[in-house]
């Protein structure tokens, strides 16, 4: 995660899935909710990561 950093890396997969959705089979979108699921449902980057990833999708 980014060197323990997961702000960061949800970051970086936003930015990679914002680029090429497609990528490494989808591999950005995966890792998202990898990091997703292990943060709190609460935790602000969780609800920021989230609603930034549903707009991208849904745009």
């Amino acid at each position: 995660m980014a060197a323990g950093n997961p702000g960061e890396a949800v970051d970086q997969l936003l930015d990679l899935f914002r680029r090429d959705r497609e990528w490494n089979d989808g591999a950005a979108k995966a890792q998202l909710m990898i990091i997703f699921e292990a943060l709190k449902p609460q935790d602000p980057i969780v609800l920021s990561g989230r609603r930034r990833l549903s707009s991208m999708i849904f745009a």
